[in-house]
């Protein structure tokens, strides 16, 4: 299951490195866990699916969307041939991430990963639980899992994709834009 993650899997194969007074540092790809102490090892490792970048994301693919309409695209996902406004590409992200909390076709969600009795079990497979950030190539649920403030924000992107297509964004943002130089007049 393709994710969006903070720390993109680019770095698996191609570890950015920067050597500093004969010093190496290197980011490398991980998909869930830290494999190392620094900044306080796993307690203070935020990805690599992490909602609060992605939403930030989302928001800057959204505004940028009411600049540029329909007339900018780019490949989505990368390397499908398939072109996108930057409002399906904000919504594809979003889609993605709803994706870690709902069944699949086997009827297994990814944010409960091989716990099976979240998987299983009636009394808690519909009980989801809102987990601190995600392992990046399966979606399950990592380190704390009740953060509800940053990843409940799944919740407002199924509002707001469900609510309002790429037109009424639009229309909105022209309408708000408008009257807000009116008033100012």
């Amino acid at each position: 299951m393709p994710q969006r993650r903070a720390l993109s899997r680019y770095h698996q194969d191609h570890p950015f490195i920067v050597n500093v007074e004969g010093q190496e540092f290197r980011v490398n790809y991980l998909p869930a866990e830290s494999d190392t102490g620094m900044f306080g090892g796993n307690s203070n490792w935020r990805g690599p699916i992490w909602m609060p970048v992605n939403a930030i994301l989302i928001r800057a693919l959204l505004q940028y969307y009411l600049y540029y309409g329909d007339s900018f695209k780019i490949e989505c996902p990368a390397g499908s041939g398939k072109m996108m406004n930057l409002f399906e590409v904000a919504h594809e992200i979003a889609n993605r991430l709803e994706r870690i909390f709902l069944r699949d076709k086997s009827g297994r969600r990814p944010v409960f990963g091989g716990t099976e009795k979240f998987q299983t079990d009636p009394l808690w497979r519909d009980n989801i639980l809102f987990y601190e950030y995600f392992h990046g190539d399966n979606g399950a649920g990592l380190g704390a899992s009740h953060q509800t403030g940053w990843t409940g924000i799944v919740a407002k992107l199924i509002e707001l994709f469900g609510h309002m297509d790429a037109q009424q964004l639009l229309d909105a943002g022209k309408a708000g834009g408008f009257a807000k130089g009116e008033s100012a007049g």
